[in-house]
C-alpha cells in the first residue's frame, strides 16, 4: 500500500513493520492490489483463486495493519475458504519445488515439515544435491560460519578456490526454486492466459 505524502517517518517505520508482520497471502494480494494497481478480479484470475477469497484477503490485512498501527493484537480471519485457498495455494507451491528437484536429478521424495519453512527444505535439499567438491565449501561457510581462510585451511585448497566454488554455489542456488512469497509474486505479475488457451494447450500452464 502506497505511504501517504505526509505520514511521518516514524510511523512510516510503523506502518512498513505492521506491514511485515501480515501473512504472506493477504500481504501479497494486498501489494498486488495496493501497488499494482490489479483489480480483485484480475488477482483472481492471475492467482487462479475466487473473487471472493481476494476480498477476503484485503480486508483481513487492512483490519490487522489497523489494529497492530492500534497497539492492538491482530486477529486472523478464521474464513473456511482462505484458509483452504492458502493450503491449496502452497501445495501448488510444493509441486513447482517438487519440479525443480526433479530437474536437479532428485529421486526420493521431499518431506515436507508442517511447521517448517519450505524454503528451508529446499535450500537443504540443494546443498546435499551439490557435488562434494561445491557442497563442502557450502556447508563449511553458511553452516560452521567458517572465515575464507579456515575452510581454504580445512579443505587444502586455495582462497581463490574457495571463492570459486562460493560463487558457482550462489549461481546455482540464483537459478533455484523461489520462496513461496516470490512464487505468488511471479504469479501476480504474469497475466494468465485467457480459459480457452488454458484448456486446449498444455503448454500454457501455469506453476
Amino acid at each position: 500500500m502506497p505511504v501517504p505524502p505526509e505520514m511521518t517517518a516514524e510511523l512510516e517505520a510503523a506502518y512498513r513493520n505492521a506491514e511485515a508482520h501480515l501473512p504472506v497471502v493477504p500481504r501479497v494480494v494486498l501489494h498486488l492490489h495496493q501497488r499494482d494497481e490489479l483489480p480483485y478480479a484480475e488477482i483472481a484470475r492471475r492467482l487462479a483463486i475466487e473473487p471472493a477469497v481476494v476480498t477476503a484477503c484485503v480486508a483481513e490485512a487492512l483490519g490487522m495493519l489497523v489494529a497492530m498501527l492500534d497497539g492492538d493484537r491482530p486477529r486472523r480471519w478464521k474464513t473456511r475458504q482462505l484458509r483452504a485457498t492458502e493450503r491449496r495455494l502452497r501445495q501448488r507451491h510444493r509441486d513447482y519445488c517438487e519440479g525443480f528437484a526433479r530437474a536437479m536429478g532428485v529421486i526420493e521424495p521431499i518431506r515436507w515439515e508442517k511447521r517448517a519453512d519450505d524454503h528451508i527444505t529446499m535450500t537443504a535439499l540443494m546443498l546435499k544435491s551439490l557435488p562434494e567438491p561445491l557442497r563442502e565449501p557450502a556447508l563449511a561457510f553458511f553452516r560452521d560460519r567458517l572465515s575464507l581462510d579456515q575452510i581454504s585451511s580445512r579443505l587444502e585448497i586455495t582462497r581463490r578456490a574457495v571463492l570459486d566454488r562460493l560463487a558457482e554455489v550462489l549461481s546455482r542456488f540464483e537459478d533455484g526454486p523461489e520462496s513461496f512469497e516470490n512464487w505468488l509474486r511471479m504469479l501476480g505479475r504474469c497475466p494468465a492466459p485467457p480459459l480457452h488457451e488454458l484448456s486446449t494447450s498444455s503448454d500454457n500452464r501455469r506453476p
